[in-house]
């Protein structure tokens, strides 16, 4: 009798196994997350609390009184990414960066920029986003069934040749974001130019643009024909290049590298080689302007300038450097400026 018990209870306990583990098995991620995130605000919210109209789960928020966001506008973004367990995973803010230990000098910490109506951000979040003016924050919680974008039907095939056509969550996990609305632009052009015209008054004496969007001082001249530079040649140019507010992001001079902490050990720090046409391009048939593929077109404009042993300052907009591009050592839309020194004819 015992033996048959034993044997019986031996079954039973492999078909409950069996069957929990088909359970197990069977919930799928979204369902697996609900219940996780529901557990998690449950031990750290007091409860579980209803997503929003945009299917977020918002402890916090305060409007703010600045600007108010638009369609198209571009928002400067201070934001905070945790998984559940408290790990950061995003962040843009150098606070956290020394209290994670991952602090670099060479990194420019700065809020993202992002253009609202250009698939910069999940649809759910940039509509949830839109309801806060610059100054406003929010606390929130993001779980992956609103990490999809709201494309229309051309961009939709585009990215379904890729594998998700934005109806797919991007993301398998919950996240915490702690984010600020930390400035609104809704003329990205005229912000950049106000912010070039004040450094030109700060700096070199209200020096006026040479064109749109592009300032040039000479540093030292030369008078020499002989140090004219014929078009399409290469010429070696010696830079730093810097911020408005003096980050330097990049300089092939060795000594500059090291007082900015840029310097790297085996870097050979040669003389960068650039195509030299006047004024910086050359004009096609069709009137297209075609610009040395050695440098950005500001760059390019700057030297081409110059004549050999001359040296200048220029600063210019994002449409003459990166435009909407960031790394880790300039921000999106960034105008640029440059100390350029164009090496003596060898």
């Amino acid at each position: 009798m015992r033996r048959i018990f034993r044997t019986v209870v031996a079954l039973a306990a492999i078909v409950a196994m069996a069957v929990s583990c088909a359970e197990y098995e069977t919930e799928d991620n979204l369902t697996a997350q609900k219940r996780i995130r529901e557990a998690w605000m449950r031990v750290n919210k007091g409860g579980v609390i209803d997503a929003d109209e945009n299917g977020l789960y918002v402890f916090e928020k305060t409007v703010g009184k600045g600007a108010v966001i638009g369609d198209t506008s571009y928002v400067m973004i201070d934001y905070v990414a945790r998984d559940l367990d408290g790990n950061y995973t995003k962040y843009t803010t150098e606070e956290v960066a020394r209290k994670m230990g991952t602090y670099s000098a060479t990194k420019y910490y700065s809020p993202e920029i992002l253009q609202f109506g250009n698939y910069k951000m999940y649809t759910p979040v940039e509509n949830f986003v839109k309801t806060l003016n610059a100054g406003g924050s929010a606390s929130f919680l993001l779980p992956p069934e609103a990490t999809t974008y709201d494309y229309p039907k051309d961009l939709k095939k585009y990215y379904k040749s890729y594998g998700n056509d934005g109806t797919e969550p991007a993301l398998t996990q919950n996240f915490i974001y702690d984010l600020k609305v930390v400035d609104v632009v809704n003329d990205m052009n005229k912000y950049q130019i106000d912010k070039l015209e004040k450094f030109a008054k700060e700096h070199y004496h209200g020096l006026d643009s040479l064109c749109e969007g592009f300032y040039m001082l000479k540093l030292k001249t030369s008078d020499n024909a002989s140090d004219t530079i014929p078009s399409a040649t290469s010429v070696k140019v010696r830079y730093v290049g810097k911020l408005l507010d003096g980050f330097c992001f990049d300089t092939n001079i060795q000594d500059t590298a090291k007082v900015y902490g840029l310097y790297k050990v085996g870097n050979t720090y040669d003389a960068l080689s650039v195509t030299y046409y006047p004024d910086g391009y050359t004009i096609g048939s069709d009137g297209s302007r075609s610009y040395s593929s050695d440098v950005i077109k500001g760059f390019a404009m700057a030297v081409g300038r110059m004549k050999y042993s001359e040296e200048a300052i220029a600063f210019f907009w994002s449409n003459l450097a990166y435009g909407s591009a960031s790394s880790d050592t300039y921000p999106a839309y960034a105008p640029m400026c440059f100390y350029i020194h164009v090496e003596d004819k060898k």
